[in-house]
């Protein structure tokens, strides 16, 4: 058990450095003194759906697996019934989650994309809406589910692997929530990525689809995205 956390953990971090390195890699090409927020923005994205499909494919080619491992599969009626519940699902997760920590007198960390988006860039936000459906849903879902959590099922229940599989991807969103929040804004923050997550990673585990969890996800965040650049610019 120890041996698969250390692995799931270590694609974890993987996918972090992967993202990184594609990241400096675009910006070494284009130039650094080239790009203003909308294009380091969209290389940062572009840099999500590059790195969590590297190590996806790296770690698929030292099992010896085929292309018949990814669980990306068109939806069928009820998968789309799946998709439309789960985004509310999470929504309303999101904002039970929220009012707890809130009652407690626990303040929850931002992330650093609605920071910069506060600091006068919020147009960012709405090239995030349609790259939420097109590389955040499907790359994030690859990597922490599509390969992390199946992954584990081999050495863990399929209920705990959704468990240590919530967990990593929890933690693997440090470092776009600790900059400039406290450690338990951070910690209380992690806490409710984990429980959605949980959500992501049961829906995955129930229709064996990655496709509509990607879904789900893509949507969550196109969502929260399209809220955000209404109240940052005082529309909502």
């Amino acid at each position: 058990m120890v041996r698969a956390v250390f692995i799931g953990s270590v694609l974890g971090l993987s996918g972090l450095l992967a993202i990184s390195l594609w990241a400096t890699a675009f910006v070494l090409v284009l130039g650094p003194n080239t790009l203003g927020p909308m294009e380091e923005l969209a290389l940062s994205t572009l840099s999500l759906g590059f790195g969590t499909g590297t190590v996806a494919a790296l770690f698929m080619a030292g099992r010896g697996y085929g292309s018949s491992y990814l669980d990306f599969k068109l939806p069928n009626v009820s998968g789309f019934v799946y998709v439309i519940v789960g985004t509310i699902a999470l929504l309303v997760l999101q904002i039970v989650a929220g009012f707890v920590m809130m009652q407690l007198g626990i303040n929850t960390a931002d992330h650093s994309i609605q920071q910069q988006a506060s600091q006068g860039n919020p147009e960012i936000l709405l090239l995030l809406i349609p790259a939420a459906w097109l590389i955040i849903g499907p790359g994030e879902e690859l990597l922490y589910r599509n390969i992390i959590q199946k992954s584990l099922y081999d050495t863990f229940s399929k209920r705990g692997a959704v468990v240590v599989a919530s967990a990593i991807f929890a933690l693997a969103h440090i470092p776009a929530y600790a900059m400039g929040a406290t450690l338990m804004g951070t910690a209380s923050t992690l806490v409710i990525i984990f429980l959605l997550s949980l959500l992501l990673g049961v829906t995955y585990l129930k229709t064996g689809n990655v496709t509509i969890s990607a879904l789900i996800h893509g949507s969550y965040d196109a969502i929260l995205f399209g809220l955000m650049y209404l109240q940052i610019t005082g529309q909502f």
